[in-house]
């Protein structure tokens, strides 16, 4: 641990179809976290609502404090947040610090830097996401019924012999499981057939270990179709247990999205929502990274308001705007004269 050429597709709706009983939950744009709470504090509202530290002597002050705040969290998670929007930062650490019932950012700094359980938690708070399993089931309709039966064609044309997927940012692995069960619903034969991994990172350690575990409540399956829930999960008492046949696809590793790409060759990235949170220099640099890793003809997919900036444009063609998906183009054939 966070904007064109449309395609026509049919609308499945069989019983190996995601439209077969998926809830209609389509959303789009980055996971809110409540603020409720009146805490006086120096953190202003602008017009358009965006948080905002202050202005005059209180606000230098409060600003020398978020700068505090920054380095902390580099040395205690290692994100550097100088490379992301202050605004999506300052309202995940002013969440942390009315739950405290800090008064301001200075009072908070100091109680961060001696309370390193407080610590722990601001970094969760500054890497964690709401996920569930399909989540934007549009966009998973899409991956089932165009960009794995697309990727698959071509391994078969190609005589590929390993099949790749990676979900960036993966939190508590809602995400790359459903790619393991779309997988195995589009595909189960070739899964069999090729060297098959799906790649879920992350750079929290606990959201990882909970991935692992692959036990989740009912209402992260809100979206899963009743004959998916039965085949692929198996109900622990309260919770679901996801099946060994989906979980032996998925290989978790902790990862930091800026860090050098630790894959190679391809074939779809997930990275849905992370960029949200990112300059536009970094969602370049980040953009750059994932269409190196890809494999020519591979597919990119974004979150519902996130997009490609800075040269990445160039780079990656839009095969489904709505969906944000993208593809690598194969690479052309110089013409003999």
């Amino acid at each position: 641990m966070s904007l064109a050429v449309e395609r026509n597709r049919a609308s499945g709706s069989g019983p190996g179809s995601l439209d077969a009983g998926i809830a209609s939950t389509d959303g789009g744009g980055e996971s809110q976290t409540g603020t409720s709470g009146t805490a006086a504090n120096p953190v202003g509202t602008s017009p358009a609502g965006a948080n905002t530290v202050g202005t005059g002597i209180q606000g230098k002050l409060e600003a020398d404090a978020f700068d505090g705040l920054r380095t902390l969290v580099l040395e205690a998670g290692g994100i550097d947040l100088n490379l992301y929007k202050d605004k999506c930062v300052l309202r995940r650490i002013t969440v942390r610090q009315r739950s405290c019932g800090a008064p301001t950012l200075r009072a908070y700094l100091k109680l961060v830097s001696r309370n390193p359980a407080e610590r722990g938690r601001l970094v969760k708070a500054l890497t964690i996401h709401v996920s569930q399993f399909f989540r934007n089931p549009s966009t998973f309709r899409a991956i089932q019924e165009f960009v794995l039966p697309s990727v698959l064609a071509a391994k078969k044309a190609g005589g590929g012999r390993a099949l790749r997927l990676w979900s960036v940012g993966c939190a508590y692995g809602e995400e790359p499981y459903s790619l393991a069960i779309l997988l195995l619903e589009v595909g189960a034969r070739a899964v069999q057939q090729y060297s098959t991994a799906i790649y879920a990172t992350d750079i929290d350690p606990d959201s990882l270990n909970h991935a692992k575990e692959a036990r989740y409540h009912a209402h992260s399956l809100a979206s899963v179709p009743s004959h998916w829930r039965q085949r692929y999960f198996i109900q622990e008492g309260v919770r679901y247990r996801v099946v060994p046949e989906v979980r032996s696809l998925v290989f978790f590793k902790r990862h930091n999205i800026l860090d050098p790409v630790p894959f190679g060759r391809i074939d779809l990235v997930a990275c849905r929502n992370v960029l949200i949170y990112m300059t536009e220099a970094l969602q370049e640099r980040v953009l750059l990274s994932m269409h190196e890793a890809l494999n020519p003809g591979g597919f990119l997919i974004l979150g519902k308001v996130e997009g490609l900036t800075g040269a990445a444009r160039d780079l990656l063609e839009p095969v489904d705007v709505a969906e944000r998906i993208y593809r690598k183009p194969e690479p052309r054939l110089a013409l003999q004269m």
